[in-house]
């Protein structure tokens, strides 16, 4: 719900741009941590990935007008919208993560096992 709140609200605002490209830009830096949030924590099934890459899909929909499945992909390729279903882009997420988490002094100690 606060996915489609945080586009409805950007796209609306966008409009006045008339650019489809400045829609994309602020999608993918204001909606796009909306359907990753906590991807990196938890282990998504394949119901719960199809519909966040659905929520991507839509927002294409609406941006550029389009229904057309080929047309779909051919922007989401040019605009680099990633697909959420990829591992890569969890996983990359997930690596990132444990890195900030490994450099935090106090917890970095913790995690340490003297041998």
């Amino acid at each position: 719900m606060k996915f489609y709140r945080t586009f409805n609200s950007i796209y609306y605002r966008s409009k006045g741009a008339s650019s489809e490209l400045v829609s994309v830009e602020l999608f993918k830096s204001y909606c796009m941590p909306f359907i990753l949030y906590a991807t990196e924590a938890i282990s998504l099934t394949k119901s719960s990935v199809r519909l966040l890459h659905n929520c991507v899909k839509q927002a294409v929909v609406k941006i550029f007008k389009v229904i057309d499945a080929d047309s779909i992909e051919f922007i989401r390729q040019q605009c680099d919208l990633p697909y959420i279903g990829i591992p890569v882009l969890i996983e990359r997420r997930r690596l990132k993560f444990v890195d900030k988490l490994l450099d935090i002094p106090h917890l970095a100690g913790l995690l340490c096992i003297d041998l």
